[in-house]
């Protein structure tokens, strides 16, 4: 099977379950420049694997580069990833270039998910 977005013919506002996961991973990051972004985070594409995934649109301050790299596990300076787990589900927080990018929700290629309650998600970390 073969994942791809599709985008969406205008940008939609985040579902709460999809806001309430995001915020758990943007309050883990600690970092007031992704906090602005999610008050304007919009959903421009789907991914259409079945899976709960969605890319972002932002406004606000971008994350700098050095913020990047310093919590990026493997140091890069133009993508971090934050994560965490609920049961089967990774719900996973890809900043790209300092700005929200995506929100992975994803447990297994063609599994349907449903965003987890913020209060199911454990072993938060960064990579």
């Amino acid at each position: 099977m073969s994942v791809a977005f599709a985008d969406l013919p205008e940008p939609r506002p985040l579902t709460p379950a999809e806001r309430a996961v995001l915020a758990a991973l943007v309050g883990f990051a600690a970092r007031e420049e992704l906090t602005a972004q999610l008050a304007s985070a919009r959903v421009t594409a789907e991914c259409d694997c079945g899976c709960a995934s969605v890319r972002l649109a932002t406004t606000g301050p971008a994350l700098p580069r050095a913020a990047v790299k310093a919590m990026s596990e493997y140091r890069r300076d133009d993508h971090v990833a934050v994560a965490a787990t609920a049961g089967r589900v990774d719900a996973v927080l890809h900043v790209v270039g300092g700005r929200l990018h995506e929100l992975e929700l994803f447990a297994g290629e063609g599994v349907k998910v449903v965003p987890p309650p913020p209060a199911r998600l454990t072993d938060f970390h960064t990579a």
